[in-house]
């Protein structure tokens, strides 16, 4: 089994940003009706991926992994709202966990690989899910935090937990700010400041990483060539 997982590392980082960019993309656009079972379904796909992409796997990712994953199917059954907090909070514990693993496998990394690449796109896009379940947490407790417009006041408590805070979230990361859902609350004003410099930050630090390695892959290849010459 463990053979298995290793020999099929590019599987699971294909999965993994598969699964990502229609939890990101695809799901807060589909019927409300649909999101209860695709939600956990994608989310479990994401664990997985996340956890059997990565090149080292620790006891203690492991569990958190076992543990995220019991909770998110145990709060959904059971709907308590303790629960749902509990298991969003793990929730965001995992993906950082996961964010600064990717990071430290691009780090660490002889060379830019396709692994290497989709490893850096799935980071990001798992960095803004971190925020939006935050920001899932924040309207779920306290609805006067944001100025969410009629139209997304016509939602579902589950398309508002879903559609609105990812929406939120990597407009937010990506400094868009097009100013249709405001931060009302002094907390949320901060949070919405460290979700646009912490997106900024990674794409500075994966970005100078991906250049190194370029150049030094290149500065290799050339000295190579020279000494065969």
């Amino acid at each position: 089994m463990k053979r298995l997982f290793n020999t099929s590392e590019t599987i699971w980082n294909t999965l993994l940003v598969i699964s990502v960019i229609f939890a990101v993309f695809i799901l807060p656009t589909l019927p409300v009706s649909w999101y209860r079972g695709l939600f956990r379904i994608t989310y479990s796909v994401i664990y997985f991926a996340a956890v059997f992409s990565l090149q080292k796997r620790s006891k203690y990712l492991i569990t958190l992994f076992v543990a995220t994953l019991l909770l998110e199917w145990v709060s959904d059954f059971l709907h308590l709202e303790v629960l749902i907090i509990i298991s969003k909070s793990i929730n965001i514990i995992f993906f950082l966990v996961i964010v600064a693993s990717l990071i430290k496998q691009i780090a660490t990394a002889g060379e830019v690989t396709k692994e290497i690449i989709f490893g850096s796109v799935a980071g990001y896009l798992l960095l803004g899910i971190i925020f939006s379940i935050f920001i899932s947490i924040i309207i779920s407790n306290d609805p006067a935090a944001y100025n969410v417009g009629q139209s997304e006041s016509l939602l579902s408590e589950q398309g508002r937990n879903i559609s609105i805070p990812m929406y939120y979230g990597f407009v937010t990361m990506t400094t868009v700010g097009y100013g249709d859902i405001l931060p009302l609350k002094p907390y949320t004003r901060s949070l919405a400041t460290f979700i646009a410099v912490a997106g900024q930050f990674y794409m500075a630090i994966i970005v100078a990483l991906l250049v190194g390695k370029f150049a030094a892959q290149h500065d290799f290849s050339d000295s190579s060539d020279k000494k065969s010459e």
